[in-house]
């Protein structure tokens, strides 16, 4: 039998009862829970199934090997969300880790058809990618929701879905080279069980990763969901769905020493940041965000997590707000001082800020979630403390770069 695991988990949603919601710049959803004819479980079950397994894909991210034949760099899922009839192709969302690293990606849909994809755009700052399914005919699959992740409610249900309808696991060939994880089909279903702003924490991502997938992973998200829904290996880039069949997130890691023992400690990027870089990239070529180039939560000669972490243990202070260091040619050199227009530009190593766009913070965590706030081209007022002499600038919010920036806000 197929999918054991989504009839369990979606009777269990079916009892919860919960209230529909609308994704975001969409149509509202019919809820699932409500439509008509979905009296009877099992065919409420074989909707729901059907829906989430036709927008999932499983994806082999191809490399040259040793002897010249193409050999899998990363596996992983991704989820189709827009379709193109006319040009027999589909767009889909997936991690950056996860098709990185490849000159060819191969992409299998629900009925086990193979299809080639290339990769448009990819975001290490937020750990998605944007590829195109070439050759795919819009009867092999269902675009799937995209959702509002800045409505999901912590403690409510999602079903987290990795490479579905792959075959199951009791007949998957282990010996094949591109199931190396050992699971081809995967569905968890807990709860989305908290957010996860902590900047250390990705700072403790990039240094693991940045040797491998580049300096700026995990550098542009803002927070990330916890979520008790076990991520398996080969989930990475899969979907997690809402009880409503809408996606509100990529399945994006899991820590605490292998997947048998990460359950609770299972991350995943809101579907928001991957949709704003995703339509960015599709209506104007470029993804935007913004960035004033001072270092504040860290010094940036800091190189690996174990440095990191003993600057944070030992000598941070979060009830000050310091600004270890500036980026070369950024706003922040740039910024002017209000009551000496004359004066030589530019914030310092060394200053304290005071307030920032009008308002206070407690800690560099409120000051770096509020920056991702900010429109590019706004013009910003800072006061800071330099030398026991209270000052204050302006400064404007320009793009960030992409290869010098890591995390600097």
């Amino acid at each position: 039998m197929r999918f054991p695991t989504v009839a369990l988990a979606i009777m269990a949603i079916v009892m919860l009862g919960l209230s529909p919601v609308v994704a975001q710049d969409q149509a509202p959803v019919t809820p699932v829970l409500t439509e008509q004819g979905s009296g009877d479980v099992s065919t409420f079950n074989r909707h729901l199934v059907n829906k989430i397994e036709r927008s999932c894909i499983y994806i082999w991210a191809m490399t040259p090997g040793n002897s010249g034949f193409m050999q899998p760099a990363w596996i992983g899922s991704g989820v189709i969300f827009m379709a193109l009839p006319e040009e027999d192709a589909a767009y889909a969302l997936t991690n950056h880790h996860v098709a990185n690293d490849t000159s060819l990606l191969q992409v299998e849909t629900w009925d086990r058809a193979t299809y080639k994809a290339q990769m448009v755009a990819t975001e290490p700052g937020i750990d998605t990618a944007l590829i195109r399914i070439e050759g795919i005919s819009r009867d092999k699959y269902e675009p799937c929701v995209l959702g509002n992740s800045d409505n999901v409610i912590i403690g409510e249900p999602a079903l987290a879905v990795g490479a579905p309808g792959s075959g199951d696991a009791v007949n998957t060939n282990r010996s094949d080279p591109f199931i190396s994880f050992g699971l081809h089909q995967s569905t968890t279903l807990r709860v989305i069980s908290g957010r996860s702003t902590n900047p250390y924490l990705f700072i403790q991502t990039w240094a693991g990763w940045k040797g491998d997938l580049g300096r700026q992973v995990m550098t542009n998200c803002p927070w990330r969901f916890v979520i008790e829904s076990p991520i398996s290996g080969g989930n990475s880039g899969g979907p997690l769905f809402n009880s409503h069949g809408e996606c509100i997130g990529l399945n994006h890691a899991h820590f605490g020493g292998g997947a048998g023992l990460s359950q609770h400690e299972n991350y995943t990027i809101p579907i928001n940041f991957s949709k704003n870089f995703a339509f960015q990239i599709l209506d104007t070529g470029k993804y935007e965000l913004p960035w004033f180039g001072m270092d504040v939560l860290v010094p940036d000669y800091f190189d690996d997590y174990y440095g990191v972490s003993e600057f944070v243990e030992r000598y941070l202070d979060e009830n000050v707000l310091t600004i270890f260091s500036v980026r070369p040619d950024s706003p922040a050199t740039r910024a002017i001082q209000v009551d000496e227009p004359n004066a030589e530009p530019g914030l310092q190593s060394g200053d304290i800020i005071l307030e920032f766009d009008g308002r206070t913070f407690a800690n560099t965590t409120e000051l770096r979630l509020y920056t991702f706030t900010l429109p590019i081209g706004k013009t910003v007022p800072i006061t800071v403390k330099r030398d026991r002499r209270e000052l204050d600038f302006t400064m404007v919010c320009e793009p960030k770069r992409k290869y010098d920036s890591e995390f600097s806000l």
